[in-house]
């Protein structure tokens, strides 16, 4: 069943008539009002996350930047502060450079995942020479309790993940006798 709208008999059409019109002036306005709206929403809460935003970029990966962030949230107390995503944050941070109160330099890519992989292969390694007789699950435990993340970002190691690295972590010979 269709709707019944009053208006529709008798003519009228919703909306602005300068935008269904294609009046670019009206388009502009609106769309400069919404800027202005999102800007001023997320410059309330800049002096909680704009140093952390300082501190990190663009050494550290959005993802990493986003947690820190949203752990400061959970231990924070009086004004909310957003729940935090990769796209949240990016876009906000790119708001604030088109005002040009930060350098475009925070939004250069990050370091590559490799110093993060090679460190994680290191870090598997030392924990399996110090302990031989722990299993991949238990290695895996280990990680999860030092909250490392998986090369992937995942929160949860499958001992095939682990295994992977102390694969690399044989291969680079960190594993043998005489490299301690």
């Amino acid at each position: 069943m269709e709707p019944h709208f009053s208006w529709r008999p008798r003519g009228r059409i919703g909306g602005n008539p300068k935008l269904r019109a294609g009046d670019r002036d009206a388009i502009q306005r609106i769309v400069d009002a919404k800027a202005a709206n999102y800007f001023e929403r997320v410059n309330r809460t800049a002096e909680h996350w704009l140093p952390v935003i300082r501190q990190m970029r663009p050494d550290h990966r959005w993802q990493d930047v986003v947690r820190v962030l949203n752990a400061k949230r959970n231990g924070a107390n009086g004004a909310p502060l957003p729940q935090w995503t990769v796209e949240r944050l990016k876009r906000a941070v790119k708001c604030f450079v088109t005002e040009g109160l930060i350098e475009p330099r925070i939004l250069h890519q990050a370091a590559s995942r490799k110093v993060s992989s090679e460190r994680l292969v290191t870090l598997v390694a030392g924990i399996k020479r110090a302990n031989p007789d722990l299993t991949l699950a238990q290695i895996g435990a280990q990680l999860e309790a030092m909250y490392e993340r998986t090369p992937r970002g995942g929160t949860r190691w499958s001992p095939s993940s682990v295994k992977s690295l102390l694969d690399r972590a044989e291969k680079l010979r960190l594993l043998d006798a005489e490299t301690l």
